[in-house]
Parts: C-alpha cells; sequence; structure tokens
C-alpha cells in the first residue's frame, strides 16, 4: 500500500470572481434603489397633472346621473365621469369608465388602465357618453 505524505505547508490559491466569468454590473445593481424613487416621483407627477385647471361641467342631479349610469351599464359603453371633489380651487381631471355594475350605494367602475374602483352618487358632478374607439383605441 501506497502512503501519501501531507505537506506541511499548503499553497493557497486565489480566485478571484472575475476568474469565474462574474462580470461587474457597475451601475445596473443600484437600479433596484433608484425604482422606487423614480415611482414615487411618477405617481406625484400623475397627481399634479390630474389637477390641471378643469372647467366645472353642470352638476347634474342625482336622478340624472343614475339613469346614465344605468344606460351605460346596460348598453356597456365608456363614459366620462367629472368627479365633485375640488382641490385646490380647481376639479379633476374626467374619468374614463365603464360601469361594472352596483351594490347598495356603491357604483363599480373599470378605468381605461384596467382597474376597478367604486364611488357613490354623491362623489359624481356630471356623466357623458364616451366615444366608444377612443375608448378601444387606447386600450391595448
Amino acid at each position: 500500500m501506497r502512503q501519501f505524505s501531507i505537506p506541511k505547508r499548503w499553497n493557497v490559491i486565489k480566485v478571484t470572481p472575475e476568474q469565474f466569468g462574474y462580470e461587474d454590473r457597475g451601475i445596473v445593481k443600484w437600479f433596484g434603489m433608484m425604482l422606487s424613487d423614480h415611482s414615487e416621483a411618477l405617481k406625484k407627477e400623475e397627481v399634479d397633472r390630474q389637477m390641471l385647471t378643469v372647467a366645472p361641467k353642470n352638476k347634474m342631479t342625482e336622478i340624472e346621473i343614475s339613469k346614465a349610469l344605468f344606460h351605460a351599464n346596460a348598453d356597456d359603453y365608456p363614459i366620462l365621469i367629472q368627479a365633485n371633489i375640488i382641490k385646490n380651487g380647481n376639479y379633476y381631471k374626467d374619468i374614463e369608465c365603464k360601469v361594472l355594475g352596483y351594490d347598495d350605494n356603491q357604483i363599480y367602475l373599470l378605468l381605461r388602465d384596467g382597474r376597478t374602483v367604486s364611488c357613490t352618487l354623491d362623489q359624481i358632478r356630471n356623466v357623458e357618453c364616451m366615444d366608444s374607439f377612443e375608448w378601444y383605441d387606447k386600450m391595448h
């Protein structure tokens, strides 16, 4: 049987990550941290954009609003809703949506970006029909 002797001093081999094919991504690794700041800035910009000066439309009665929402739901056509909310002296821009349905006092709306939101009649100032071609042309 052959015997192996253990050397008294081990040779240490130093290997760097680059020798295994690792490439430093540089600034790419910081994108994750920058992404949250960027998203926050975009949300603020969207709120600012919505607060542009918007002229108030004619205030509709709850009966007129209810009829318009009922027909939009029954015929499945898109509508423009002006919220009955004033912030800093301005109304928000119109909400482009479709009526999904209602339950008790809540009206459920499908927004253009695919989100579902709800509101009540007293939060609506005006309802108008929207051109169906405009709704579907911009939907992807």
